[in-house]
């Protein structure tokens, strides 16, 4: 563990002795060659690198190189997570580091009996592995002493998987949380976040840290990515996948019914006998058990969800399999990141069944090569949150002043573009509520907060924040699959008929406060059922504005060269038919079904952006039977309408919406969803924002009708794009 300069020659002898003699390291990677002197000179420190690439070590060992030269007192670490399973993995890992430095590490979330959080109470460990969730808890639970004692002592806090948590509802807790928790710590915090994603990394390292943003280490060694697509029926992905038996393959589905089916035919048609499934209807200890066989295997097949997108440890991967290419950049990148290992290639085998996949998949790989990923965009204004917080903080001081309050909340970055005027609108409203009392500015709880949040209800108020609007779909107890929260808002009510893992369902009811669509078979299969599937999530503008771009023939044909000869014949044939029919660069182009009477946008702006069009139109005219896609906004419209009478709409997208007409049409349309139970609370206006700017794309939108010009164009195939 010594070289030319290497950052192992900083650590202390114990840990240079670990990593070389326990586990077995010659040398340090490049990414923790740059980590870990940043982090040993205390810096806050947003570290970037793929999946697979050792940047948890890059963490670990210089926090570890603190603890030992310096003998720091627990606890001294927290580690927060998005993901118990993750907590759990990670758990497992530093336990072996611990048990060689007779350190203690403490795992914390719903599932860990409460015995054990008393112990860690009572007698704080070097360190906690926790969710947000839970930290809220102990804010709120535990007396000043019992804080002061847990966090007195604190001197780095970890924030894995940052891009998970920043845009999130549970981000911006967390944010406030370790804001919070600054009171009960008398000296700096070192703050570090972890993530293989991130498109924005400055937005991102200001979160970690308002006042100083942490410095931004990125991965200096570019691990090849090598990939194969093919327009793949069952035969020809079980044809392509017999190849390699053999070696270590992890292979992604967009959905639990694809996954058992993959499962299921995989290993009847290649007769495996180390494959497995994973994703989470699978019972937890069943999810372990094949993640452990997995991990350790030289050879096997696991098909999987997004479950095993982040960073759980299953070991080397020899190749990622996608069947079907993910919705996001981020998504492929994660994925594709978890092959390499042992070969330092990324590969990853992509197949796909509609045409519109294959210029997704080519978009992700361009947009890859051009190093342009999906940036994370952070609410603004996030008032459901800090109506929470604001409630939480006073729950946790007992009783506080108003100014007092305010500026407390104002030190995290979540909340930092908050307004007084902002604040006290929030707390007129909470006491109109009688959630809190005012006496002279001093605030306390009030009435309604115990009657709402006390006694049964009191964990209600921790975990008010979904992690991924998705909602479930069952059949009476039966779990079917997901929908995307865009597609129930915008497209199911009772009644409403859908495709979901190629069957067709009739929706029963929808529960809006516990994320489920309850539904029967559809026997009819009436020929109105929608031809569009929600796996998967929806595409939004940054892959679609670069599918606009291909199909104007701005693309590296060399990216080509590895998708099979269908694929690139079909690529070559829409790109000559965009031309054809006049598609240009500079243009929204705009056709125009006299017959139907339908109209065609194609914005490829993005499914969001998309919907909003349409909805901006019912404003103005009498329109229905609204078709969006990721790629136009569509619909039919009763009476007169022509191309000047589009353009000017499309124009006046701005002005439109300032206008209070289109939140009462948002309203009207998200209906009884529930964005968290806070957001009910806020008034009308703060209400409908947090739900535009959730639900569609107003920023896409605008972006895309600023930069260019409305064109009439003619008849196209793209029409039929889903």
């Amino acid at each position: 563990m010594t070289g030319n300069d290497s950052a192992a020659d900083i650590l202390n002898p114990r840990l240079k002795g670990f990593l070389a003699h326990n586990l077995r390291w010659k040398s340090l990677n490049p990414i923790q060659e740059q980590a870990i002197p940043i982090i040993k000179d205390n810096n806050d420190t947003l570290v970037i690198a793929p999946t697979a690439s050792g940047k948890t070590e890059a963490v670990l060992i210089p926090i570890f190189d603190d603890i030992l030269t310096k003998q720091l007192e627990p606890l001294s670490v927290i580690y927060v997570s998005p993901l118990k399973a993750l907590i759990n993995d990670m758990n497992d890992r530093m336990e072996k580091w611990c048990e060689n430095f007779n350190l203690e590490v403490t795992k914390w979330h719903g599932d860990v009996p409460g015995t054990k959080k008393k112990q860690f109470i009572n007698n704080p460990s070097d360190i906690l592995l926790i969710t947000p969730e839970s930290l809220e808890v102990i804010f709120m639970n535990k007396t000043s002493e019992e804080k002061e004692r847990i966090f007195k002592n604190l001197k780095y806090v970890i924030v894995d998987e940052i891009h998970y948590f920043v845009e999130s509802d549970r981000g911006t807790q967390l944010n406030s949380l370790l804001n919070r928790m600054k009171k009960y710590v008398d000296h700096p915090v070192t703050m570090v976040g972890l993530s293989a994603t991130v498109g924005n990394p400055e937005t991102v390292s200001k979160w970690l840290k308002p006042e100083n943003p942490a410095q931004i280490v990125t991965d200096p060694s570019k691990r090849p990515f090598q990939y194969k697509v093919f327009c793949g029926s069952d035969q020809v992905i079980y044809e392509q996948l017999s190849k390699y038996v053999g070696r270590k393959i992890l292979i992604f589905v967009h959905s639990r019914k694809d996954a058992e089916k993959y499962y299921n035919f995989l290993r009847r048609m290649l007769k495996l006998k180390n494959i497995y499934v994973h994703h989470s209807s699978i019972d937890r200890d069943r999810r372990e058990e094949s993640e452990d066989k997995f991990k350790n295997l030289k050879d096997g097949f696991m098909i999987s969800t997004s479950t095993l997108e982040l960073g759980i440890d299953v070991g080397n991967i020899d190749i990622v399999v996608q069947i079907r290419p993910p919705h996001t950049v981020s998504s492929f990148l994660q994925r594709i990141g978890r092959s390499g290992r042992r070969s330092k290639n990324q590969r990853s085998i992509i197949f796909y069944n509609t045409d519109p996949q294959i210029f997704i998949t080519l978009a992700e790989i361009s947009l890859i090569n051009e190093g342009h990923i999906e940036d994370i965009k952070i609410p603004a204004k996030p008032k459901d949150i800090y109506f929470h917080q604001i409630l939480s903080s006073i729950f946790e001081n007992g009783k506080m002043k108003q100014g007092e309050l305010f500026n407390s909340l104002k030190g995290s970055y979540a909340f930092s573009k908050m307004t007084k005027e902002d604040f006290t609108a929030i707390i007129e409203t909470m006491e109109e509520l009688e959630f809190v009392n005012n006496n002279s500015g001093h605030l306390s709880l009030g009435y309604n907060f115990e009657k709402k949040f006390g006694k049964r209800n009191f964990l209600d108020f921790f975990s008010v924040f979904c992690p991924n609007f998705e909602y479930k779909v069952r059949e009476g107890t039966k779990s079917i699959g997901t929908l995307d929260l865009f597609f129930v808002v915008n497209f199911l009510k009772e009644g409403s008929q859908f495709i979901l893992g190629g069957a067709p369902w009739k929706v029963v009811d929808i529960d809006h406060k516990r994320f489920w669509v309850k539904v029967q078979k559809d026997k009819a299969k009436k020929g109105d059922v929608p031809d569009w599937t929600s796996e998967g999530g929806v595409i939004d503008s940054l892959i679609s504005r670069k599918i606009y771009d291909i199909l104007l023939g701005n693309y590296d044909p060399d990216l080509l060269k590895t998708f099979d000869d269908f694929s690139q014949e079909k690529i070559l044939e829409y790109v000559e038919h965009a031309h054809d029919v006049g598609f240009r660069e500079g243009i929204i182009p705009v056709e125009i079904d006299e017959k139907t009477h339908r109209v065609y946008i194609y914005t490829f702006a993005g499914m969001r952006a998309n919907a909003l069009l349409s909805s901006i139109f019912s404003l103005e005219y009498d329109i229905y039977a609204q078709n969006d896609t990721a790629y136009f906004s569509s619909f039919k419209f009763r009476g007169e309408m022509n191309f000047s009478n589009i353009s000017d709409v499309i124009y006046g997208v701005e002005d439109i919406l300032k206008e209070p007409e289109i939140n009462h049409l948002i309203d009207e349309k998200t209906g009884k969803f529930v964005k968290n139970k806070f957001i009910n609370f806020l008034p009308y206006k703060d209400n409908v924002k947090l739900k535009m700017e959730l639900l569609y794309g107003p920023d896409d939108l605008i972006n895309v009708v600023k930069e260019n010009s409305v064109s009439l164009v003619g008849s196209t195939k793209f029409k039929i794009w889903r």
